[in-house]
């Protein structure tokens, strides 16, 4: 494997690749470095956006939850297709 980060201050960029690679397929993955940076230390104002969300998805959670601690799965009603 071979990482290298690069920052182009134009659209296109030249990527050198080790010559024990050349005529070998080979894939390239791009993305912006900052992105990952944030998601995996994300900054107080992220983490209270993120917090904020979260509140949000769980009150529509149980808004919309059933009680499903009564119920119990049954194999031959649910491969009964008559």
């Amino acid at each position: 494997m071979y990482r290298q980060i690069f920052a182009s201050p134009v659209g296109n960029l030249t990527l050198p690749i080790p010559q024990s690679w050349y005529g070998q397929e080979i894939e390239v993955i791009a993305f912006p470095v900052n992105e990952m940076l944030y998601a995996a230390n994300p900054p107080a104002l992220l983490s209270d956006e993120i917090a904020e969300k979260r509140k949000k998805c769980e009150e529509m959670n149980r808004r919309y939850s059933m009680d499903l601690s009564n119920f119990k799965f049954n194999r031959d009603e649910a491969n009964d297709y008559e």
